[in-house]
């Protein structure tokens, strides 16, 4: 399975907060699909600033 890139797993948090709509439901669809280094590197994306859509 190939790694997802830094954007990619900002994207999925994205969709996960949005899916999730409360902060208890953000958290639990992003335990349920993510691992926790995909976390730390979405987290570290979107402080970043870059654009999360696009490619």
């Amino acid at each position: 399975m190939a790694r997802k890139t830094d954007q990619q797993c900002a994207q999925q948090a994205v969709a996960a907060a949005v899916v999730g709509g409360t902060k208890n439901g953000t958290k639990t669809a992003m335990n349920v699909t993510m691992t926790r280094d995909e976390m730390r590197r979405a987290q570290a994306y979107l402080a970043s600033g870059k654009p999360v859509t696009g490619r």
